[in-house]
């Protein structure tokens, strides 16, 4: 047994008051439960039928979805993935992208199967919405045409006698009283987008509640019953009144289109960041190698200049004399020991270690690798700046 009826509990859950409460989710969770079970058959026997459809169910927590109030359960048979795909770039472009990105549910641009459960009781039917814009033009062209709109009436015929037809806000004819004018009069009552056009058979809670689980088998026989009248009205290429193969082949066209384009963009964004980070390689590279040759002759000639510095001294100095015979003379008091006179300052120049005295760059040691009659450029490692000579001393 799959379907073992509805609690009086399971309805009030779905009453505006609790749709909003988690606190409700367990009761609407086994209805789900139970729908989903006999979607499961009627999957299976649309399947077994030729129709290649795919069995979805709505959220039984509040949810985007549902707008976070929880006021039904549906379950429904809708085209599948690869059939959806083929539609969506039609379906998309005809909706506006405000509503398009405020709408959730994309299940309403396609006609469908569904067995529908809230606080009142439960349905069987075939609906299809205002966004369903395909299956509506083809509902509507079937019946701009005689012969295939009789084949529609016939279809509507042949369903249970508690099967009803009509439109969301309006009044829902007996299928026994279905003709060319009640068709025509539910489709210009059916104006605005956001109606639906259905046909099912609707159960109330009271007639639930007395069925029990002995409702399994009327519902899949209802389900069945709609399988012919959903071939019908539903677009596919077997059943295209509208000649959209032409509207399919440039969708197919523009996307082909739009893919190619995307990866050129995304291929010259490649290569130019290959190029970009080629070009500062060879920058640094380039850089390094003239430290490599620049320092390496700096420190040489600073080396240089300091011993030609430190020679010239010497190389001026007098050579000393021969000294005077000794002549012995009575001892005179010996003079007084002049101070020491202070040493002289290192010399300042390339290649010397210094240590600044002041400045921004205080207690800092470098090498001087610039001179100048104003100061000296003092390599800190990575960094070098300009100091005053007055703020240096050798070390």
């Amino acid at each position: 047994m799959r379907f073992n009826g509805i609690s009086v509990a399971q309805f009030e859950a779905y009453i505006a008051p609790r749709a909003s409460s988690n606190a409700f989710n367990r009761p609407r969770l086994e209805v789900r439960e139970k729908a989903m079970a006999l979607g499961r058959v009627m999957l299976g026997e649309a399947a077994a039928s030729g129709l290649a459809l795919e069995l979805r169910a709505s959220d039984d927590h509040p949810s985007l979805w549902n707008k976070r109030s929880v006021t039904a359960q549906w379950v429904f048979l809708w085209r599948d993935a690869a059939a959806r795909r083929e539609l969506d770039a039609l379906l998309v472009g005809q909706q506006p992208l405000r509503e398009t990105l405020a709408d959730p549910t994309p299940f309403f641009r396609h006609a469908f199967l569904a067995l529908h459960v809230d606080a009142d009781g439960l349905e069987v039917s075939l609906r299809i919405h205002g966004d369903a814009w395909v299956d509506a033009r083809n509902l509507r062209a079937r019946c701009d045409a005689d012969a295939s709109r009789d084949a529609l009436v016939a279809a509507l015929a042949a369903l249970p006698e508690d099967f009803v037809l009509g439109v969301t806000d309006g009044p829902r004819v007996p299928v026994r009283d279905v003709d060319a004018g009640a068709l025509a009069t539910a489709l210009q009552g059916w104006s605005q987008p956001e109606q639906w056009w259905s046909v099912g058979w609707p159960v109330p809670k009271a007639a639930v509640l007395d069925q029990g689980e002995a409702l399994e088998e009327p519902i899949l026989q209802a389900f069945r019953a709609l399988l012919p009248v959903y071939r019908l009205v539903a677009w596919s290429r077997e059943n295209d009144l509208l000649g959209l193969d032409r509207e399919l082949a440039q969708a197919a066209v523009d996307r082909a289109a739009a893919a190619r384009e995307s990866e050129a963009r995304e291929a010259a964004w490649q290569a130019s960041q290959a190029a970009e980070i080629e070009r500062r390689r060879a920058e640094t590279a380039a850089e390094a190698r003239d430290r490599a040759v620049v320092h390496p002759r700096r420190a040489a000639a600073a080396v240089k200049g300091a011993a030609r510095t430190e020679r010239a001294p010497a190389e001026k100095a007098p050579a000393p004399t021969a000294a005077p015979a000794r002549v012995v003379t009575a001892p005179k008091p010996a003079p007084a020991p002049k101070p020491a006179a202070p040493a002289a300052p290192a010399v300042l120049s390339v290649g010397v270690r210094v240590r600044v005295k002041g400045g921004p760059f205080e207690g800092k040691v470098g090498a001087i690798v610039e001179r100048d009659v104003r100061g000296a450029k003092v390599s800190f490692g990575l960094l070098s700046a300009r100091v005053d000579a007055a703020d240096l001393e050798a070390i």
